[in-house]
């Protein structure tokens, strides 16, 4: 191994990179403009990607790659921590599968598209659950909140609450809000 190390051949370089699971990525970056998503139960929160790449609202009108349309994928171009040993591109909104018993679903941001969104400028962002347009999202605190964002989820029942929540979010901040399309 020291004569393949020191004579600096493919083999070496190959070796160094894959010890260490080097990724590579597309150093491409769409245009960016003021994040047109903003909650209307909450003046000055927009819908965004936490950290930890989780569906939040943040109290800032970050500039952001989106693309949506009318009955289309909504994107959002996120890039990732740098530990995540993933490469930066757009991701989509997606909503779990319905269960119907606790009135809201959990909305992710995946690497496909699975849920289709009408998104036009002056409307509220909707989606169709169960044959029924849905446009209520709820907006919860995390329980330990280090900042000022909202855990984001899709109303799918009569009431705004989070039944069997995560113990994470505080559900005595909950808010029923609605996405606009600016």
């Amino acid at each position: 191994m020291k004569s393949i190390l020191a004579s600096g051949s493919l083999a070496t370089l190959f070796l160094a990179f894959s010890a260490v699971d080097a990724i590579f990525c597309p150093q491409l970056m769409p245009a960016k403009s003021p994040n047109t998503l903003a909650a209307s139960a909450l003046p000055g929160y927009y819908l965004d990607a936490g950290s930890d790449g989780s569906v939040k609202l943040l109290e800032v009108q970050n500039l952001v790659a989106l693309r949506y349309g009318s009955n289309a994928p909504l994107s959002l171009w996120i890039t990732p921590p740098f530990s995540s040993n993933t490469c930066p591109g757009y991701k989509y909104l997606n909503a779990a599968a319905p269960t119907g018993a606790v009135g809201y679903e959990n909305l992710t941001w995946d690497t496909a598209p699975v849920t289709y969104w009408n998104a036009t400028a002056g409307s509220p962002l909707s989606t169709v659950v169960d044959g029924k347009s849905v446009s209520k999202f709820i907006a919860c605190k995390p329980v330990l909140s280090v900042d000022s964002s909202y855990f984001l989820f899709l109303q799918t029942g009569a009431v705004g609450t989070i039944t069997g929540a995560p113990s994470s979010i505080d559900t005595t901040t909950c808010v029923t809000t609605k996405i606009i399309v600016m």
